[in-house]
C-alpha cells in the first residue's frame, strides 16, 4: 500500500497563494481607475465639445428659424431621419417647381436647407454655423434656392435672385429654349 504525506501540501498552498493576492489587488485598482479617468475625461470633451457647438450656434442668428413653430412647418419622421435634421428647428422658407424648402439646423448646430420634392426622397445641404452661412440647394430644372443668415451676404438681383421671405432667395429656372 502506497501512502502519500500530505502535511507540506497546505504550507505550499498558503505560501503561493498569498503572494499573488496583492499584484492581483493592485491591477484591479489600477485598471478601475485608469477606466474612471476615461469615463472622465470622455464626459468633460463631450459637455466642452457641445458648448462650443452652442456658442457658435448663438453667433448665427436666421430671423427664419426664429420664429414660432407652425403647422405648415413639421416635417414627417421619415424626412427627419433621412436628413438627420432637429424636427423642433425646421420651419417653412418657400415653395418652388423643385418641392417644398425647409429651414432647419442639425443636432450640432449646422445651418440646413431641406427640400421636400413632391413623390421624390428629400435632400438636405447643410453648412457649419457662423455668422455669414449660406447654403443652396438646386432642383434638377436648374432652379436654385438660397437660405442665409442673418449677416449673409443677399445674393446678386442682376443674376436674377429674388427674395422669397427672411432670409431666402430664389433663382428660378432658366426659360425653356
Amino acid at each position: 500500500m502506497t501512502t502519500f504525506d500530505d502535511t507540506g501540501i497546505f504550507q505550499l498552498v498558503d505560501e503561493t497563494g498569498g503572494d499573488h493576492e496583492p499584484a492581483r489587488r493592485t491591477r484591479v485598482v489600477v485598471v478601475l481607475v485608469v477606466a474612471a479617468a476615461l469615463v472622465v475625461a470622455g464626459v468633460t470633451w463631450l459637455v466642452l465639445a457641445r458648448a462650443a457647438d452652442r456658442a457658435s450656434a448663438q453667433q448665427m442668428t436666421v430671423t427664419l428659424l426664429d420664429r414660432a413653430a407652425q403647422p405648415t412647418d413639421e416635417l414627417g419622421a421619415a424626412v427627419v431621419d433621412e436628413t438627420g435634421i432637429d424636427p423642433a428647428t425646421s420651419r417653412f422658407a418657400v415653395r418652388t417647381t423643385a418641392g417644398q424648402h425647409y429651414a432647419a439646423l442639425r443636432w450640432a448646430g449646422d445651418l440646413c436647407l431641406v427640400v421636400v420634392p413632391d413623390g421624390d426622397a428629400a435632400r438636405v445641404v447643410c453648412v457649419a454655423p457662423s455668422t455669414r452661412a449660406t447654403v443652396t440647394l438646386s432642383g434638377a430644372d436648374g432652379s436654385r434656392v438660397r437660405l442665409g443668415t442673418d449677416d449673409a451676404p443677399a445674393p446678386g438681383t442682376d443674376e436674377g435672385w429674388r427674395a422669397a421671405g427672411s432670409n431666402v432667395w430664389v433663382l428660378d429656372a432658366p426659360p425653356a429654349e
